[in-house]
């Protein structure tokens, strides 16, 4: 095997077992703090909250993440953020409020690195002809997790309603394990390659970066047209992952009037936006390497194709989301109905299209940033997440002010100019 595929299969695995807890977690957060509640009414801590804390510190720490990487390397960005993802998992174990909001700034700060740090490791392992491919590799390993962890829950709730704390506490523990085993895992990861196979990592020491300096060329970058253009498809990312990651479930979970027991309708509904996350990362490994093989032209093409396909994925989501659940979903158990009797089938069918459509968009943006910004992926990357964090944490703070449909209104408004602005600069690519 090609030692640069053999180092992005090892990230990929990495991730894998990391984000079994995370995305397990994020999907059932909300509705396990409010059992907690419930039996502990001193304990306030909210999952939106935590969710927007997560993602707000995240931002913030997006602006220094180029220089932290310059400085120690994506390699040990990546195994310290994954440390990150483990202490997340304690207030979960032993609740507290301060303990989950502390440890919520905590996480933020590890997903601005790890997740920088592996845009970085991924464009140091590709060149343009794979990096499609190896985004969609990637993609698709990494969000194997998904479907893992709920399966799990799913076999946790398949006699109970709720988690009482035994059982909470069981499956936290097991995460926790689960994730420390990712943690093993990304901490052999090898130095990146270059086509001829030398290292080409970045080692503390070789390298001197001001943070000022790294702080300036990143802002720099933003407001060249292009990357402004990009800006919106990367807010727009945002919005749609804290709908997937936590939002979405938890409509389900709390309308009652699906006819069957919605809370175990979260493991399913998890399961199924993990294999469109999949399916959609190995969709876009395969025109990868078609693309690989043809011309420049078809390779621009087909970054398009897949943009517009997720576009009328999400549009076909949103508008039977729209119809199936109730505007009030999002804020705890409802009765209501809405246009039309809630159908769990239809639910789950949504939450498989929501991962697709989300698997087309951020392949395609790693994908855009490796070929355009291969000389500053870093800063390029981090500007990713920056807009991609700010985004979802203003997601999660209006998801308990707004109701269902505002919130779709807003994410089909943001994705469509998003998806003309992304249109725009990949046909720049091309002239």
């Amino acid at each position: 095997m090609d030692k640069r595929l053999l180092n992005v299969s090892v990230l990929g695995l990495g991730f894998m077992f990391v984000f079994t807890s995370f995305q397990t977690v994020s999907n059932v957060e909300k509705t396990v703090l409010k059992g907690i509640e419930k039996e502990n009414p001193s304990f306030t801590g909210d999952g939106y909250t935590s969710l927007c804390i997560i993602y707000g510190v995240f931002a913030v720490f997006n602006w220094l993440a180029p220089a932290i990487i310059n400085v120690i390397g994506s390699r040990k960005s990546i195994y310290l953020g994954s440390i990150c993802y483990v202490a997340f998992l304690t207030p979960f174990i032993w609740p507290s409020t301060i303990l989950l909001y502390t440890m919520s700034a905590v996480i933020g700060f590890g997903t601005s690195i790890i997740w920088t740090g592996q845009g970085t490791y991924l464009t140091l392992n590709s060149d343009p002809s794979t990096i499609s491919r190896n985004s969609g590799i990637f993609w698709a390993m990494s969000n194997i997790s998904i479907c893992v962890g709920n399966m799990f829950m799913i076999l946790v709730l398949r006699d109970k309603s709720d988690l009482d704390e035994t059982v909470r506490r069981l499956v936290f523990t097991v995460l926790a394990v689960v994730c420390a085993f990712g943690t093993l895992i990304l901490i052999v990861l090898r130095p990146s390659l270059d086509a001829e196979g030398r290292e080409n990592e970045v080692k503390k020491g070789v390298m001197a970066v001001n943070p000022k300096q790294e702080l300036k060329a990143s802002m720099r970058l933003l407001l060249t047209t292009d990357m402004s253009l990009l800006s919106i498809i990367f807010f727009f990312t945002g919005l749609h992952v804290s709908l997937c990651s936590g939002v979405y479930t938890s409509c389900i979970a709390f309308t009652t009037t699906m006819g069957t027991n919605s809370k175990q309708l979260l493991g399913y509904t998890g399961i199924v936006i993990g294999v469109g996350e999949v399916l959609g990362g190995l969709l876009c490994s395969v025109l990868g390497r078609k693309s690989a093989s043809s011309s420049a032209n078809f390779n621009g093409l087909s970054r398009s194709v897949v943009i517009i396909t997720s576009f009328f994925v999400n549009v076909v989501a949103y508008g039977l989301i729209f119809v199936n659940l109730p505007n009030d979903s999002p804020f705890g158990d409802t009765h209501t109905k809405s246009f039309i009797e809630p159908r769990p089938y239809l639910a789950i069918f949504c939450g498989f299209l929501l991962g697709l459509g989300d698997s087309g968009f951020t392949t395609q943006i790693y994908n855009i940033i490796g070929v355009k910004y291969s000389d500053n992926s870093a800063s390029a990357t981090s500007l990713f997440m920056f807009m991609h964090a700010i985004s979802a944490a203003i997601s999660f703070f209006y998801s308990n002010q707004f109701g269902l449909y505002i919130q779709l209104f807003i994410l089909a408004t943001t994705m469509t100019v998003g998806t003309l602005s992304f249109l725009k600069v990949d046909a720049s690519i091309l002239v």
